[in-house]
């Protein structure tokens, strides 16, 4: 018992932080074992990093491959990515909580862990409340997902294949994922318009976050109470609702004689619509990616890097990161001293916080592209064709950003290369506050304040 003791006396000094990074390795290697083990005769070509690479991209929720799952794992394998998927989905958080609950027993709400930022708005909001919704939020819509889907996929399969495949597909969508078990993904449904909008919905609803969906539902319960939203759930459904409408709209023009040339107006505007809505960390694609056009592919690169909202499945800089910048930038060229957003005056911590995670991000996606050039040219820049740069950078994005699309590099990527998108998925799953965090020393009491002067801008 004082074994015990003292190793429980040790895991508490342990930082949250890196608890967290903890738990996010330990099920990504055992899950590569486990896909690595399950393979036949058959299938064994596929390598261990590969199956380490699918298990990283389902547990981080992310959707790349570099493999073709169908044809490379086994019923059990695909069960265990599905299992991945959805131990990803539910988040750092509620993950992590359920860990602490069955090493401590309990949790200290006195003590609790200061990233919850990351997850809500509402610091008085205990994880257990989170934990138990989260899991009851993600049964509901990811059972009214399988239910819409099962149909539209039964026109072309067996009931029982149409049932499967409509649970790995809910379960895929709602977490962010992006994997797909259909030989080309999403692109054999391009014109199935239930498919393409099912979904498109369930990928909206996980990407907007489980307080803010819970919020939403109080709200809609108690309609009689009149009972405002919170700054923070306005700000996740206008920013994302506007985002998908200038998305949507963008994504038409510029493929409306390209990649959706050959289509009727009522599916250009669905492709437009989905192709706004998959890059917010989903991943699905019903074109692919290599034929858009270069507009096409750098919005979908910005998009990328906004990501989903706090709290969510989704990766990404956050759409309530992204909004804060644009209204701070707002407030200075308005002159304004203070950045106000719905008649609410954000606090000065939240705006540093979020150029900070946005500059953070451009530098670690301009490093890691750069890493990753340097790697697949064999350290000889001179090889590397000019243009492939663009490519490099939405597969460095899309791991970022936990989306999973891909202009179709990542299969001929060599081993360093896809050890630093493991690395990407990683980093963009467990969040840049999160990091920040680890490496970060934590704040004296007694630190010095120096008087104040001012240096050139701009």
């Amino acid at each position: 018992s004082g074994t015990l003791s003292k190793m429980k006396s040790a895991f508490r000094k342990i930082p949250p932080a890196v608890k967290i990074i903890v738990w996010f390795i330990i099920p990504i290697i055992l899950g590569g074992i486990l896909l690595f083990s399950s393979l036949s005769a058959e299938q064994g070509t596929v390598s261990f990093i590969d199956a380490l690479f699918t298990a990283t991209s389902a547990f981080c929720v992310t959707g790349l491959t570099v493999v073709n799952i169908p044809n490379s794992y086994s019923t059990f394998g695909e069960v265990i990515i599905i299992i991945l998927m959805q131990l990803g989905g539910l988040g750092v958080m509620t993950f992590t909580t359920l860990f602490f609950l069955v090493f401590a027993g309990r949790i200290s709400s006195g003590k609790v862990f200061d990233l919850r930022q990351t997850f809500t708005s509402r610091a008085t909001l205990q994880v257990k409340s989170i934990l138990k919704s989260a899991f009851f939020v993600t049964l509901i819509v990811e059972g009214i997902g399988v239910i819409f889907l099962y149909f539209p996929f039964s026109t072309r399969l067996d009931p029982l294949h149409a049932l499967y495949f409509a649970i790995f597909h809910s379960v895929s969508a709602f977490n962010n994922a992006g994997l797909s078990i259909a030989q080309n993904g999403l692109q054999d449904y391009h014109s199935n318009i239930a498919v393409v909008l099912g979904v498109a919905m369930l990928i909206i609803i996980g990407g907007i976050g489980f307080t803010a969906n819970m919020e939403i539902a109080d709200r809609i319960k108690n309609i009689r109470k009149r009972k405002r939203l919170t700054l923070h759930t306005k700000l996740v459904i206008v920013t994302t609702a506007l985002l998908l409408a200038i998305g949507t709209i963008l994504f038409v023009l510029f493929e409306m004689n390209n990649a959706y040339g050959s289509d009727p107006w009522h599916l250009k505007i669905v492709s437009g619509f989905f192709q706004a809505v998959t890059p917010r960390t989903a991943g699905f694609d019903t074109v692919p990616q290599n034929n858009l056009t270069v507009f096409s592919i750098l919005i979908t690169i910005l998009l990328m890097i906004i990501g989903a909202s706090p709290g969510s499945t989704g990766g990404g800089i956050k759409t309530s990161s992204f909004a804060v910048i644009v209204m701070a930038i707002r407030a200075r060229l308005h002159g304004q001293a203070d950045v106000e957003i719905f008649k609410r005056t954000v606090s000065r911590d939240s705006v540093i916080k979020a150029v900070s995670i946005f500059i953070l991000a451009v530098l670690l996606l301009f490093v890691a592209t750069i890493t990753l050039l340097l790697f697949e040219s064999n350290f000889s820049p001179s090889k590397m064709p000019k243009g492939a740069e663009l490519d490099y950078l939405f597969e460095t994005v899309s791991a970022f950003g936990t989306v999973g699309l891909s202009t179709g590099i990542t299969p001929g990527l060599h081993t360093p290369g896809k050890l630093i998108l493991i690395i990407m998925m990683i980093i963009g799953r467990v969040g840049l506050l999160t990091m920040f965090y680890v490496i970060a020393r934590p704040e004296g009491a007694d630190r010095i304040s120096y008087s104040e002067e001012s240096v050139m801008i701009g």
